[in-house]
């Protein structure tokens, strides 16, 4: 089962995403707060949403005005699970009965409006249950407003006492002082007689309901799905989005059983597709464009085993990473991915090991809280297929013991049923992964017109100018398992004096 913390949902750009949708009801907005990826047990669900997002994004601009008229709707309901509960146990009181009764004033309106979108969409799973009569029970009048009374139709008795009780009143007005007392001692047992009359009919009218909770329940459940389907079409606006393709299942449009979950230990390895193409990352993107510059989109495959990411400093190494990391999560909780095509394989479980979401509470290195990590993602490794991100692991020792511990990950990922991601700078890392890519970063820069443009703008401005110029993409490297060699270069361009460079060209 895949958990993640508000810090890895904010850390990859998935809390950007969250934060920016606007379900109407209850029931939504817990869906929002609660999102976690689907398991393997709900490989089903999961390809039922998707074809269901897919369905409604055909349709939505011809049915514009029947999903605003359900948001509205939506947007009346209150939570009446606690009320459901408690009907089950004890009797309900008026204001209890108010709150299930315009429920489902609210919920037979949703069901009308939703029968017309299901029927135009041809969604599954989204039809709501007939909850009239429960209504009626609770609106004996059928006049269907979002109110609650005692009306003196659910009891003869108590029409009979209530009629007394106006009497009474009738005659108290116009009584003599000295009757007054009489008439209203009268009342007070005639008003005894009310709350106990009215008390039995709570009671009634709770037990009445008992058939009909679980059928509220379940429409909860469906304004819950429907609210956030509305607010995931919604999410297909911050960036070009398209419907992922899962990996490893079988039947129509990949959507079934997982083939085969036996680990690669002595088994048969499963087929793993995974490809992504000009993937991006809203949140990513939305900073650079306060900058004034543009994400560069990605394109990778990845394989069984490690998949090694290098790159020049400032070149965006942990922004790819966190890009295709952003996606597979979002493909995992029935979202559109942002790319023009992505095939991914179901994951059991995702492992992130990354230096901005380490704790040193307990007392530990930020190297000793990689390695506690570490051991939670190789006995996870074990049981499940997993998708396993580091971002560079390890930088927190001395580079000799760091780069051969990176290698021993890699090759021991590498053995395993999973795919790996790693981010690293060291040296002699990526000859050992399965794939390797790099970025671009300044391998096609122009260094005489960026030192231009940096006297021109001034050095305290010189980070700016190496990053306009800089090329985010990936491209797959061959036989190479060295880092670029692009520090230097920024250190010349941003004028670090010569004294030092001198050095370093020496140690060189």
């Amino acid at each position: 089962m895949i958990q993640l913390t508000y810090e890895q949902k904010s850390s990859v750009g998935l809390q950007y995403i969250l934060d920016r949708l606007n379900p109407s009801s209850p029931y939504g907005q817990e869906r929002v707060r609660r999102l976690t990826p689907y398991t393997v047990e709900e490989q089903d669900l999961l390809m039922e949403e998707l074809s269901n997002l897919e369905k409604l994004m055909n349709k939505k601009d011809d049915l514009r005005q029947e999903l605003n008229h359900l948001r509205r709707i939506f947007m009346q309901m209150k939570d009446v699970r606690p009320t459901i509960k408690k009907a089950r146990e004890m009797c309900l009181n008026d204001i209890e009965l108010f709150e299930i009764k315009n429920f489902l004033i609210y919920s037979e309106q949703a069901r009308g409006e939703a029968n017309y979108v299901n029927g135009q969409t041809k969604m599954t799973g989204m039809n709501y249950m007939d909850l009239e009569a429960a209504l009626d029970i609770l609106d004996p009048d059928g006049r269907r407003i979002p109110s609650f009374y005692i009306y003196e139709a659910y009891s003869e008795k108590l029409d009979a006492i209530r009629k007394r009780k106006r009497e009474l009143e009738k005659s108290m007005e116009i009584a003599a002082e000295e009757t007054k007392k009489e008439y209203q001692n009268m009342r007070h047992e005639v008003v005894l007689q009310e709350e106990e009359e009215e008390q039995i009919i709570r009671e009634r009218l709770t037990n009445q309901l008992q058939p009909y909770l679980d059928a509220m329940l379940y429409n909860a459940n469906v304004t819950g799905r429907l609210d956030l389907l509305l607010e995931k079409v919604t999410a297909t606006y911050f960036g070009k989005a398209v419907k992922p393709i899962f990996s490893g299942l079988s039947g129509e449009q990949k959507g079934g059983t997982y083939k085969d979950t036996e680990r690669l230990n002595g088994y048969t390895n499963t087929e793993i597709s995974f490809k992504l193409e000009n993937v991006t990352n809203p949140w990513v993107a939305s900073v650079l464009k306060n900058r004034g510059l543009e994400f560069t989109p990605l394109s990778m495959e990845l394989c069984q085993g490690a998949t090694v990411i290098t790159g020049a400093n400032m070149g965006g190494k942990s922004i790819s990473l966190k890009t295709i990391v952003l996606n597979v999560l979002l493909a995992m909780c029935g979202f559109y991915v942002y790319a023009d095509y992505a095939e991914i394989p179901f994951f059991e479980n995702i492992q992130m090991i990354s230096e901005e979401l380490q704790s040193v509470q307990k007392g530990l290195s930020s190297f000793g809280a990689e390695i506690i990590q570490m051991k939670d993602v190789i006995e996870n490794v074990e049981k499940e297929f997993c998708f396993v991100v580091l971002d560079e692991f390890s930088r927190g020792t001395n580079p000799h013991e760091g780069a051969a511990l990176v290698r021993a990950v890699t090759k021991y990922l590498n053995q395993k049923h999973v795919v790996a991601l790693l981010v690293t700078h060291f040296d002699h890392v990526a000859e050992y992964g399965k794939t390797h890519y790099q970025v671009v970063g300044l391998k096609d820069m122009d260094e005489n017109q960026v030192q231009h443009e940096i006297q021109t703008a001034g050095t305290e401005k010189g980070v700016s100018v190496i990053a306009s110029h800089m090329n985010y993409g990936l491209y797959r490297v061959e036989n190479e398992g060295n880092c670029p060699r692009d520090a230097f270069r920024i250190c010349r361009l941003l004028g670090l004096q010569d004294n030092v460079m001198d050095l370093l060209d020496e140690k060189e």
